[in-house]
């Protein structure tokens, strides 16, 4: 299930997305590593990549955070 997420995000990332500021991405990151569903470096919510998640525009947090 994590890989068909993650080809989704990809696709919307491809087709909609761009890669958000580096300051706007260290700050989503710092917000998912206080987050009690973070597990290693994937969001326990819906499985992504945060270090990848973090930087797309076309992503958004599962529980509203960012």
């Amino acid at each position: 299930m994590k890989v068909l997420r993650f080809i989704v995000a990809l696709i919307k990332f491809i087709i909609f997305g761009e890669e958000v500021t580096e300051e706007e991405a260290k700050e989503r990151m710092r917000i998912c590593n206080g987050c009690l569903f973070k597990e290693g470096r994937n969001c326990g919510k819906c499985g992504c990549d945060l270090s990848k998640k973090t930087k797309w525009s076309s992503e958004s947090c599962p529980i509203k955070r960012w």
